[in-house]
């Protein structure tokens, strides 16, 4: 998307952190952010901001856990314009804590939120976004810990993984349409998730060794990367229409060797007379034409 002049583009977390400079930064480009975020209140002060800025922006209130809340945002996004963006942002922690301990309820929270959100928003926009046979975008925010697992909360690195395995299947889904698709996998970020995770988790809240981790976590958040500027990262790849958007190059080795890990363990066939899958068949068994990978599109 060259030109994001006059372009709807709708933003899940769009009250504060990743989403709010997201949206600050298409705005910059001369987009019409709508900032969608379960504290409606703090989502329309951030757009009345954006306004005071310049921009064409209304906030909204929206629970992206809940299906049913995004047929009201969905109405409500049509009566401001066709959204051709969509940043499918909106994401929560997943609390600590051996995983066999793990509480239940948290634990599908933390997907409702991290991974159901980004078919829900697909479903309320993503279709119309296909028909309008213009160019549009999708992005979606996963993280790095979708790639290199440090040892931390299970149901945030597993979510966070699922929304990357979504990210790559729609990405050749949507090989042979007008939307392009990109994935954020920041590193360490300077937002307010720790709290916003203790504030709307389900249950009761961490005690112990868990409630001390939430406050280390939030410490080493706080030197984090800003915001602002991952947003701005986002924003230059939607319009160069990136798959992958990396903003912490530190994560680069660590990475190098868990893809090292990962081809060495290539070997011989299990079946030497194997003749091979047939990955061509495969494709086409699904009404595919091609598979996306590494080259792009």
């Amino acid at each position: 998307m060259k030109d994001l002049t006059g372009k709807t583009a709708f933003v899940t977390g769009g009250a504060s952190g990743i989403g709010l400079e997201t949206a600050r930064a298409l705005a910059k480009r001369g987009a019409r952010p709508i900032l969608a975020d379960i504290e409606g209140a703090r989502a329309e002060a951030a757009a009345a901001e954006l306004r005071a800025e310049g921009a064409d922006a209304i906030g909204l209130q929206l629970n992206v856990a809940e299906e049913a809340d995004w047929a009201r945002a969905g109405d409500a996004a049509a009566k401001f314009g066709d959204v051709r963006i969509l940043f499918s942002n909106a994401g929560v922690g997943g609390g600590s804590g051996k995983f066999e301990d793990y509480d239940t309820e948290v634990w599908r929270w933390a997907y409702a939120v991290n991974a159901h959100a980004h078919l829900y928003a697909c479903r309320t926009f993503l279709g119309a976004m296909k028909a309008a046979e213009e160019p549009c975008h999708l992005a979606l925010t996963s993280s790095m810990v979708a790639i290199v697992p440090p040892p931390i909360s299970v149901a945030y690195i597993s979510s966070k993984f699922a929304t990357l395995g979504i990210a790559m299947a729609l990405r050749n889904e949507l090989a042979d349409t007008q939307v392009g698709i990109s994935v954020l996998c920041p590193g360490m970020s300077a937002t307010n998730i720790v709290a916003t995770t203790a504030k709307l988790r389900p249950g009761v809240g961490e005690q112990g060794a868990a409630a001390q981790t939430a406050q280390n976590m939030s410490g080493v958040l706080a030197g984090g990367m800003s915001a602002a500027k991952i947003g701005e990262r986002v924003a230059r790849a939607i319009e160069a229409d990136e798959f992958f958007i990396f903003t912490h190059p530190e994560w680069k080795a660590m990475t190098e060797v868990q893809f090292a890990e990962i081809l060495g363990a290539f070997g011989e066939s299990a079946d030497p007379g194997y003749r091979g899958d047939d990955i061509d068949g495969l494709i086409a068994a699904n009404g595919a034409k091609r598979m996306n990978v590494a080259v792009g599109k």
